[in-house]
């Protein structure tokens, strides 16, 4: 029993980071009004969490390897819960980017430490585990807008952030009561020169990307050149300094092994695909299918649902599958289906049979149990590499998929800019990114079978 409800506190921990990863776009036009902001300053409310969720997975996954799971997780619930209240209390947009990272900081720490804990807890089931433990993301994408728009409707913006606050308390106690100490051998080294390049590069990156994104002139393309080139010129001083230093943050070890690339370059994939693409969606209904602002909003629910299924389902068969099938048909799965989102196939093949809204709705249910079919099997092969390193592979994980959530939402941005006729912007879309996650099939390949020791 006490390992199940280990289970649950960090489930419902980072079920309150999913839900905040979503939540906020919901509350946007809202808390823009009252704090007298511009769309421009409001938008970093969103961006400023994403930027120090990537920055900080890395050195969460480390430090919860080396000084202790339960430690990291409680700072981050202090950290997470007191933000929270702040961001609630916020006196301007300013306040609120400002506390709106620091809330990104702690929420990044849970996934890596909890991830570990989990697998620490059931180390028999650990496959199974771990993908139940992943599909928490989905569920908190369900519940995410659902609630953030029914809070913000019945009370006010800030409530989205109060409602954190119970919670964080609550799990603050069970994780005092029921979290083993891990012990610790030795005195972590904490490469603070590293740590700093890293945040600079990544922040530069992301600056450039969004200016890039956010629309097509002289100036914007200038400063987003100037900020890239700043980005990898620090990215490039923090590759020296790993060398060097003797606690790297990034362990450039892994990045020299062919599975570890493979790895990474499969989770750049997913998040240029699964989570920038998709992110696009309710747009592409609202643009070219001429659906509602709610039901494009409604219409992600059945791919989120199924894709929650699937993934528990691929959990409990990973030991009869193995890790490669389920990523193989749901990598090409994943691939047709975006191919398949565009306006001319889906009409050809939906015709008007099912209309705009039942097309999308089949096409997107099956994105779901395609899509659901990866995580549990690349989190798993992922972790396989270095099973004793739970952390530090899982924060590379986060890591390399949201650089390439990043990355391709600007790229999708600019596609959409530069072509005035919404359907034939989102056709390249929906191809070019559908091909890149078909010939990442390749590097699956590389990627561990199956847990040792299976037969």
């Amino acid at each position: 029993m006490h390992r199940y409800l280990v289970f649950a506190t960090v489930g419902l921990s980072l079920l309150m980071y999913a839900i905040d990863s979503t939540v906020v776009s919901v509350a946007f036009p809202s808390f823009t009004r009252d704090l007298h902001s511009t769309v421009l300053w409001s938008a970093w409310t969103i961006s400023i969490y994403f930027i120090a969720v990537t920055v900080t997975v890395p050195l969460a996954g480390k430090l919860g390897d080396s000084l202790g799971r339960k430690k990291i997780f409680l700072i981050s619930l202090v950290l997470f819960t007191g933000s929270s209240l702040a961001c609630g209390l916020a006196p301007s947009i300013g306040a609120l980017i400002v506390f709106r990272f620091i809330q990104g900081v702690g929420g990044a720490c849970f996934v890596p430490t909890a991830s570990g804990i989990v697998a620490d807890e059931f180390p028999r089931s650990r496959e199974a585990a771990i993908g139940l433990f992943s599909s928490i993301f989905t569920v908190g994408a369900i519940i995410g807008p659902n609630l953030g728009g029914w809070v913000v409707s019945r009370y006010s913006w800030r409530s989205i952030f109060y409602i954190n606050v119970p919670i964080g308390v609550l799990l603050l106690g069970t994780g005092v009561l029921l979290l083993k100490d891990s012990r610790t051998l030795i005195r972590p080294r904490i490469d603070l020169a590293g740590f700093a390049l890293l945040c600079g590069s990544m922040l530069l990156l992301m600056f450039g990307l969004n200016l890039a994104g956010g629309g097509i002139s002289q100036r914007s393309i200038l400063l987003a050149g100037l900020f890239v080139s700043a980005g990898l010129i620090l990215a490039a001083l923090f590759f020296r300094q790993e060398k060097r230093a003797r606690e790297p943050v990034l362990d450039l070890a892994l990045l020299k092994s062919k599975p570890f690339v493979a790895a990474n370059m499969t989770n750049l994939a997913i998040g240029m695909t699964m989570m920038g693409v998709f992110a696009f969606v309710p747009l592409y209904a609202t643009s070219v299918l001429a659906l509602s602002t709610l039901m494009s909003g409604v219409i992600l629910t059945p791919s989120s649902v199924a894709m929650c299924v699937s993934a528990a389902a691929t959990a409990f068969l990973l030991k009869r599958w193995g890790y490669r099938p389920p990523m193989v048909i749901g990598f090409a799965g994943v691939a047709l289906t975006t191919m398949l989102l565009a306006p001319g196939p889906l009409s050809v093949i939906m015709g008007d049979r099912f209309g705009s809204i039942g097309g999308l709705l089949l096409l997107l249910s099956f994105y779901g149990i395609v899509g659901g079919m990866v995580f549990p099997a690349a989190n798993n092969a992922g972790i396989e590499l270095m099973p004793e390193k739970v952390g530090t592979v899982v924060g590379l994980r986060i890591m390399f998929r949201n650089i390439g959530g990043a990355l391709g939402v600007s790229i999708i941005t600019l596609i959409l800019h530069l072509n005035s006729n919404p359907g034939t912007g989102f056709t390249i879309v929906f191809s070019a990114f559908g091909l890149i996650f078909l010939v990442s099939i390749p590097f699956l390949f590389l990627m561990p079978v199956g847990r040792r020791g299976w037969t």
